[in-house]
């Protein structure tokens, strides 16, 4: 007889598949088999310990099984289990009710005995093949109930020498009995009809089918609680009538006993009274008083009955009774419908509390009481929606002895009816019972039951949910979860959509499989110690792991239309975010739970942004402000999400090895993919696609650039040359729109050059989206980040010549080019570039080649010859650089020639307008009436617009002589070259002329050529010098005598009286002599004024001469009597120093002797 094996499933814990357990079947098909009556039998509990399995069927049947290994192919790994024995213990009397058949099988592993109570008798055996135990001798009948193992001993493991005390229920008394390698009696507690027991050192709580209360066993003093129901209770319940197995023989006329397999005989288990303050185990601690404290209770009187006397099979003896004699009639009675009471439920969740149920009837809903060791409610009650008829803790800290010790969740399942589409059966409700008892309402869940046949379950009498119950195992379990591998393993993520694992997989691939499966097998156990069993089916309880709690939850949230449309409830992953929020790990598994949830959650909320872009719609900005928290909290590899955006795909980087992430994670992408159309999704950045993806992912990957070096990122070099790709990539998107121009502060511009300065790590993919958007600019700066100097010239090169640059932000091109040369270190790139930029802006590109501040320096002779091999336009430019911009003098010949060989072949042209254009201009010049300005003057502010008229400007300015340099060029040379064209250079021959000392024809030129009055004036008084220019650069001021200036200005008066124009000589004549009189003689003046002359024309010149003779004649006089008056001073100084002087004798040498 075997049951079939169970296979791993699972079944959800709830409606919604988002409870906090589920089931794992153990075992199905159990061969129950049937009553006496052929009525369908059924289970009645269950046990589990070691490798062993028991169950107890209303045949008052032990079907025993044990597990064997997991076949290795078994991929889930668990154990499964056969069937061993079956064993039907020993009974007097076959019970009706709840009472037929195994009601209780009581596990002690200390002790290595199990207590098993059929049909109201206790019988033990051994451990684990279910030997009879004692030799058979023991067993003890009329037992209402057996238990009451010490909760805090049972979670210490107990002591096998010690043994194990537990409680058997008399229907008049509690009998404590201590079993280990022998059975000892403890004491009898007078306490009668006891249906339930829990235990915790010395203190109890009892039920006695109406009532519970506290019960010190040791003091054997009892405190009554609260009644069980709370409905009306009669005084007289009627006597419960049984069947026995002989209907014509009662208990009471020495029915014989049933013995069952190996049983002999029984013998008593009296024992010797206890003493006065007797534990229950050594160093135990009783919350109640001893009994030598307490105050003496009269001993009750022996029963009349033999309850303590367990009959002896064998003994012979014909009159023995069982302990108990139950009155029986032998006329058969009409049957009277039993009363019953509600079943009474007690169970421990902390140390120092006990919850009880109470209600008014199955059918109605029931209340859970906390009360603690003195009898006080200690909390909130707990509501369910039906009375249960099982109730079990499961939590963390459940067997904890220590308060601070009851930490964690702990949940209290209890087996109740549900009403469901109008149908009621068997459900476990689970709520959590260590918060607030206002919250668990809102919070209360469902485990599904699984379905069987409805003959194999139901109501069998009142009794309802029969054949299913909660059972907390002896011994846990270590079970393998599935779901828990499934979601955390990592597997490799596929780019292509339409390639399948089995293409793609390698065998290094497959080798990183089976490590991933073997890392998260070793997590995915999962701790199950309570059983369920629910038909012919036993299961275990299975406490969900959190990860496959949220992973329900988030699947839940994603549903498919009936239109193959994926949508996703935000407001559900919300919650799932919102429940772990600021949860630290524990353990290893929490520490990758909460992460791959974070990041699923994330996922699904970036996922449904891309639906609705699909869908042509802007999503709610708490919606996308929801995304972008969750993603920067999850920190998923942006790569993810760059499968999810299109183009941008083509940006991920997987590198050999690939990308790994969570198979939970994978799935969803895949759905995501497969849901959303990618390639038919408007990339309008200005529209949904911008508003709901692009910004968020900029910022996403904005965020994951900073990680750049952290340890904590994997496989970063593929990583980060993703994420540096994609992000310049969603800039280049953004920025297409951005008008022309230098980026402005604050722009998508301005972060898409930041990013670029800063270094990127895809350098050749960023290198191909600055040519695909037409950037060169940014091409350029990408260039300047990497130190490529050539290349970002190059590159400049090609915006200046006229390739297409989007951006424009190279608005001084040119003059970025020269500042860039002059802060390289490379001279062949200088001369190369600088040449370029002198052949296109000569005067911009000249000075590459002239900066003094430049890295790189020419020498001017080697900058020249550069100049004239590669740009010879610009050689111009240079020269004049030098020359007037830096005064040196020496390239004042090379500039000259220049000029003039620019002037010249102007003016060789067969057209002659440039030649009609001087002579022109001569004539008006010489038309204009004085005051006028200077010629040089005059053909500058009405120049022409052209490069010739301009060389001859500067032409002029040097032959003048502005660099202090007439002497460094050949003035003979140059008049040979003018010659020919001295009717048209008129300014040139006056200024060569002045250099030969040929005074007369410049100062004729000036006067009669040009007209130039001023200039002519300017002439004689810096004696030829500084003609044509405004000052002397560079240059010592010359020193002209009187005499060469009296000179010139004669040469002038003779010009000025041959001018053709009478007026024009009048004035001219007048002027001259009146201002500047001085420097001519009076006697040459008269003689030369025609005599046709009115003495008023020369009136000016006259009066100043005569006025100048009077000064004369006046200063000399002056002059004289200063002289004399310093005369007498000279002579009278001379006398009185003369006065002042004693005579002086001077004797003579050889004279006063003879004398």
């Amino acid at each position: 007889m075997e049951a079939s094996e169970a296979a791993p499933t699972t079944t959800a814990a709830n409606d919604n598949t988002t409870g906090p357990y589920t089931l794992r079947e153990l075992i199905r098909d159990v061969p129950l088999g049937v009553h006496e009556d052929d009525t369908p039998a059924y289970i009645t509990c269950v046990d589990a310990w070691s490798s062993n399995l028991y169950i107890g069927t209303s045949a008052g049947q032990v079907l025993h099984y044990v597990s064997i290994p997991p076949d290795p192919s078994d991929t889930s790994g668990q154990p499964s289990f056969i069937f061993a024995t079956k064993l039907e213990p020993a009974y007097e009397t076959e019970q009706e009710g709840a009472d037929r058949g195994v009601k209780k099988i009581l596990v002690l592993p200390n002790a290595q005995k199990a207590c098993i109570l059929c049909n109201g008798t206790s019988t033990f055996y051994t451990l684990p093949e279910l030997s009879p135990a004692f030799g058979g001798r023991i067993k003890q009948g009329n037992c209402l109930w057996i238990g009451g193992i010490d909760e805090v001993e049972h979670n210490y493991g107990g002591n096998a020498a010690y043994g194990t005390v537990i409680v058997i229920s008399l229907r008049t008394k509690l009998r404590l009995i201590r079993i280990g390698v022998e059975a000892r009696k403890i004491r009898d507690i007078e306490l009668g009809g006891v249906t339930a027991v829990a235990r915790r050192e010395d203190l109890a709580c009892v039920a006695n089918g109406k009532a519970y209360s506290l019960l010190d066993v040791v003091n054997q003093r009892n405190f009554e609680l609260f009644p069980i129901s709370t409905s009306s209770v009669p005084e007289s319940a009627p006597v419960e009538t049984v069947r026995t197995r002989e209907p014509s023989r009662s208990f009471s006329s020495r029915s014989p006993v049933r013995l069952g397999r190996g049983h002999e005989r029984n013998f008593s288990l009296d024992a010797a009274p206890p003493k006065s303050g007797d534990r229950l185990r050594p160093g135990s601690r009783s919350p109640w008083p001893a009994r030598r404290s307490s105050k003496p209770t009269e001993s009750p009187a022996q029963p009349a009955s033999r309850e303590e006397s367990p009959v002896k099979p064998g003994s012979g003896n014909a009159s023995a009774r069982t302990s108990l004699e139950v009155p029986h009639d032998p006329s058969p009675a009409p049957p009277v419908p039993a009363w019953k009471p509600l079943p009474p439920n007690i169970v421990s969740p902390s140390a120092n509390e006990f919850l009880l149920t109470t209600g008014t009837s199955l059918a109605e809903p029931g209340v859970g009481m906390f009360v603690n060791g003195d009898g006080d409610p200690s909390r909130g009650t707990i509501e369910f929606s039906t009375y249960p008829t099982s109730l079990v803790i499961d939590g963390a800290g459940r067997h904890s002895n220590l308060p601070d010790q009851d930490q964690g969740e702990k949940y209290v399942m209890a087996l109740v009816r549900r009403s469901l589409d109008g149908e009621s059966g068997p459900a476990v409700e689970v709520q959590r019972c260590d918060i607030d008892m206002s919250e668990t309402l809102s919070r209360k869940q469902w485990l599904a039951l699984p379905s069987i046949a409805q003959a194999d379950v139901g109501t069998v009498g009142n009794e309802i949910n029969v054949g299913t119950g909660l059972q907390r195992a002896t011994s846990s379990i270590q079970l393998s979860v599935p779901e828990i591998t499934s979601c955390l393993r990592l597997r490799r993520l596929p780019l292509n959509t339409t390639t399948t694992d089995a293409e793609r997989s390698s065998e290094a691939e497959s080798k990183r499989n089976a490590e991933e499966d073997g890392f998260t097998s070793r997590l995915a156990n999962v701790e199950a110690n309570i059983l369920l069993f629910h038909g012919d089916q036993v299961s275990w309880v299975l406490r969900s792991a959190l990860v496959t709690q949220l992973e329900r939850q988030l699947q839940s949230a994603v549903q498919e239309t009936s239109s193959s449309e994926l949508s996703i409830d935000v407001h559900t992953v919300q919650r799932v975010i919102n429940s772990i929020r600021g949860q630290d790990p524990t353990t290893e598994l929490d520490f990758l739970t909460l992460t791959y949830i974070r990041q699923k959650a994330s996922l699904l909320l970036f996922g449904n942004l891309g639906l609705q872009t699909a869908a042509g719609t802007i999503a709610y900005e708490h919606d996308k402000r929801r995304a972008e928290v969750a993603l920067m909290d999850g920190e998923i590899d942006p790569r993810v999400l760059l499968l999810l955006v299109p183009p941008f795909v083509d940006e991920v980087d997987e590198g050999e090895r690939g990308i790994w992430i969570s198979q939970g994670l994978r799935d969803t992408i895949a759905s995501l993919r497969s849901h959303c159309d990618t390639e038919s999704m408007v990339q309008d950045a200005k529209g949904a696609y911008g508003d709901n993806l692009l910004h968020l992912l900029k910022r996403y990957l904005t965020i994951w650039r900073k990680k750049k070096g952290m340890a904590s990122v994997a496989d970063e070099a593929h990583v980060f040359r993703s994420v540096d790709a994609a992000l310049l990539h969603v800039l280049l998107v953004l920025d297409q729109d951005s008008p022309r121009g230098i980026a402005a502060l604050g722009t998508i511009r301005a972060e898409l050059n930041e990013v670029v300065d800063k270094g990127v790590d895809c350098f050749d993919r960023a290198k191909e989206l600055f040519e695909q958007f037409h950037r060169l600019y940014l091409l350029s700066r990408l260039y300047q980040s990497r130190k490529m100097t050539a290349q970002v010239l190059s590159t400049w090169r090609r915006v200046l010549e006229g390739e297409v640059d989007l951006g424009g932000e190279l608005v001084e091109g040119e003059h970025d080019v020269r500042r860039y040369l002059t802060k390289l270190r490379d001279a062949a790139l200088v001369r190369e570039y600088g040449s370029w930029l002198a052949n296109r802006n000569p005067k911009l590109g000249v000075q590459v080649f002239a900066d003094e501040t430049a890295k790189v320096k020419f020498r001017p002779e080697e900058a020249v010859a550069i100049l004239k091999e590669n740009a010879p336009g610009a050689v111009k430019d240079y020269l004049e650089h030098l020359v007037f911009g830096k005064n040196q003098g020496q390239y004042v010949n090379d500039l000259l020639i220049f000029y003039l060989d620019t002037v010249l072949s102007e003016l060789d042209r067969e057209d002659g307008e440039s030649k009609a254009t001087l002579r022109q201009s001569y004539e008006t010049y010489r038309a204009l009436r004085a005051p006028k300005p200077t010629y040089r003057h005059y053909i500058t502010d009405n120049a022409v617009e052209a490069e010739w008229w301009a060389n001859r400007l500067r032409l002029l300015q040097l032959l003048g002589g502005s660099h202090g340099s007439a002497a460094e060029y050949d003035v003979d040379a140059l008049d040979k070259r003018l010659e020919p064209y001295s009717d048209v250079l008129v300014p040139e021959m006056i200024i060569l002329n002045s250099r030969r000392g040929n005074h007369e024809e410049a100062l004729r030129l000036l006067a009669q050529g040009l007209g130039d009055w001023d200039t002519a004036i300017r002439y004689c008084l810096l004696g030829g010098n500084g003609l044509f220019h405004t000052a002397s650069l560079g240059s010592s001021p010359i020193t002209i005598t009187h005499e060469h200036q009296a000179r010139l200005f004669s040469t002038l008066l003779h010009e000025f009286f041959r001018i053709p124009d009478l007026s024009e000589r009048l004035e001219r004549t007048s002027e001259l002599l009146e201002r500047f009189g001085a420097w001519f003689e009076v006697e040459d003046v008269l003689e030369r004024i025609p005599e046709g002359w009115s003495v008023q024309m020369v009136e000016g010149f006259l009066m100043h001469a005569l006025r100048r003779l009077v000064a004369e004649k006046h200063e000399s006089k002056i002059v004289r009597g200063l002289r004399g008056a310093q005369n007498l001073r000279v002579v009278d100084g001379w006398g009185e120093k003369v006065e002042a002087m004693k005579p002086v004798v001077v004797t003579v040498a050889g004279q006063d002797g003879e004398g």
